[in-house]
């Protein structure tokens, strides 16, 4: 079965149960989409920015939206290219030339000795420096500064990380064990293993939290 047509049907199913907005970040989306995009919108998107967007995430934005119902607060969209005044996928102008280059990590990071002591200034710290996250789109915010990225660029291309520096806990995959535990009712249930120590596909990852949440409203 085609796994774009189990999402959008678990989707609905969500919507239709959780009509009070008991799961976590729905009162913010309310399970609304933006319009999808147009293949040509998406052409023009990656010719601006040098770039091949991951097939998952594509068909995603091709055909359920561009930004709105999914973990934490919502999925991001991706910039207008007509107005990129509101919150998009990319957090900043500046790190724009940053996207076509190859992700660096394979492994968690969290290297605390970048940290500036006598400088507590993010923008002139090390430990922040955009070059960690290179060659990945942020596309959703789970609260407290911890944001999943989709990489775009390198040997992990299509899988979820996740950005957790603004709680010194560093740059790590989003694993199934990370998304049982913010996509969950009851975490502590949850048993991992070495094999799910692997961050997730666009699509593995969405349907986890799409799981997670029917199971709270079933």
């Amino acid at each position: 079965m085609d796994k774009l047509w189990q999402i959008r049907n678990k989707l609905t199913q969500l919507a239709i149960l959780d009509t009070t907005f008991q799961i976590f970040g729905s009162e913010s989306h309310q399970y609304q989409f933006n319009p999808c995009l147009e293949e040509a919108e998406i052409e023009a998107f990656e010719v601006k920015y040098n770039i091949r967007l991951p097939c998952e995430y594509r068909n995603f934005l091709l055909e359920v939206g561009n930004g709105g119902t999914g973990p934490g607060y919502g999925l991001y969209r991706l910039p207008d290219l007509e107005n990129e005044s509101e919150i998009t996928a990319i957090p900043s102008q500046e790190n724009e030339g940053l996207l076509c280059k190859a992700f660096p990590l394979k492994e968690a990071w969290n290297d605390l000795s970048l940290m500036m002591k006598d400088n507590a200034d993010s923008e002139s710290n090390l430990y922040f420096d955009s070059q960690f996250v290179q060659g990945t789109i942020t596309i959703a915010h789970y609260g407290c500064g911890i944001y999943a990225m989709l990489v775009i660029t390198g040997e992990q291309k299509g899988k979820i990380w996740i950005d957790d520096r603004t709680n010194d806990c560093g740059i790590y995959p989003a694993t199934l064990n990370f998304c049982h535990y913010f996509h969950a009712d009851d975490p502590d249930d949850f048993q991992s293993s070495e094999e799910e120590q692997e961050p997730l596909s666009f699509y593995d990852w969405y349907e986890d939290w799409l799981n997670q949440s029917l199971l709270q409203v079933l």
